[in-house]
């Protein structure tokens, strides 16, 4: 009889599992009902898991580890995620709209589809990620890294990619980035060609080499900012504002500046045809540019520099030159009808030919 109660408890051992912690449980129940609303999965260990379509709505999932983990379809609306990691983790359309995932670690995840809509990305690393599809209108995306990622009919609409890293990356299918701002961000060889980009803030924006060919930018905002060999051509600029932007070598060809504010910046290379008719323009140096045919047609110009500038055919009528330098400028066939041009410098100009001022 005495050896009966140690052999019963060894077997009882054998047959019931030993207990399990609360965040163990809170796994199991995840993994077998695909649910767990409101769970502490803090620190969880989920990765390479299938977790598609799994309901986590309200749930803690603090530093929880989601590396290669299938979310895709998921629905994480409410749930708290500060330090969890999402590296290549599959989240195609999941629910995120207004979640705290800044500082979030989404590289090379699929997010293709997914709602984030309002959501917190500040400072996220989203490098190399797929975001085609997906829904981040009004997202605050500030210093965060989209380098390499892929955007494909993604909506930005009021979305905030201040200071963000986004060097590289091919905007032109964007589906919509209306409203969104683009102030202190690396667009540096960015494609951004034929896009709509009505009165978006570039503001200390870097975009040496980026492509915005055929772009609408009307009302565009980018002072101070870095344009050096920009590619502008066709791309419609009506009243953007350039104040101290640097532009050097940048691309300009049928681009349409009227009623443009240049000031403190520098213009040079090919500007054959460029129209800035009705611009706003002080202090700008087009020091040996190629202005040939370019419409400067009822444009406001103070200490404009045109030294040695070619302006063969260029049109300035009714337009206003103050203190502008036009020594040894190609003025052959260029009209200033109804200009006045005493106050300004002309030694050395060729060709010069003045309808009288009426």
């Amino acid at each position: 009889m005495k050896k009966t109660i140690p052999n019963l408890i060894g077997l009882m051992a054998v047959l019931l599992p030993a207990q399990l912690s609360a965040g163990e449980l809170a796994v199991q129940q995840l993994l077998d009902q695909r649910s767990c609303q409101q769970c502490d999965l803090r620190q969880a260990d989920l990765r390479m898991q299938d977790l598609n379509g799994v309901d986590l709505r309200g749930a803690r999932l603090d530093n929880a580890m989601f590396y290669q983990a299938d979310l895709s379809g998921a629905r994480l609306e409410g749930a708290t995620l500060k330090g969890a990691s999402f590296a290549r983790t599959d989240l195609r359309g999941a629910s995120m709209q207004n979640l705290d995932l800044s500082r979030g670690r989404f590289s090379r995840a699929n997010l293709s589809g997914a709602d984030l809509r309002d959501a917190n990305l500040k400072e996220a690393n989203l490098e190399g990620a797929d975001l085609s599809a997906a829904n981040l209108s009004g997202a605050k995306l500030e210093s965060a890294i989209l380098a390499g990622s892929r955007l494909d009919s993604v909506v930005l609409a009021g979305a905030v990619l201040d200071s963000a890293n986004l060097r590289g990356v091919n905007l032109t299918k964007t589906a919509d980035l209306s409203g969104a701002s683009f102030k202190q961000t690396d667009l540096r060889m960015a494609r951004l060609s034929g896009l709509d980009l009505r009165e978006i803030d570039f503001t200390r924006a870097r975009l040496l080499k980026a492509d915005l060919s055929g772009a609408n930018l009307k009302q565009a905002r980018f002072i101070d900012a870095e344009l050096k060999k920009v590619a502008f051509v066709d791309a419609n600029l009506h009243g953007a504002n350039f104040e101290g932007a640097r532009m050097h070598g940048a691309k300009l060809k049928g681009a349409k500046l009227e009623a443009a504010t240049l000031r403190g910046m520098e213009l040079s290379g090919n500007l054959i045809g460029v129209d800035f008719s009705n611009a706003q323009i002080s202090r700008v140096r087009f020091n040996g540019a190629n202005l040939k045919d370019a419409k400067f047609r009822s444009a406001q110009l103070e200490y404009a520099d045109f030294e040695g500038t070619n302006l063969y055919g260029a049109d300035f009528t009714g337009a206003s030159l103050h203190r502008c330098n036009l020594r040894k400028a190609n003025l052959r066939k260029t009209r200033f009808d109804g200009v006045d041009l005493e106050g300004n410098l002309l030694e050395g100009a060729m060709g010069l030919h003045q309808s009288p001022v009426n």
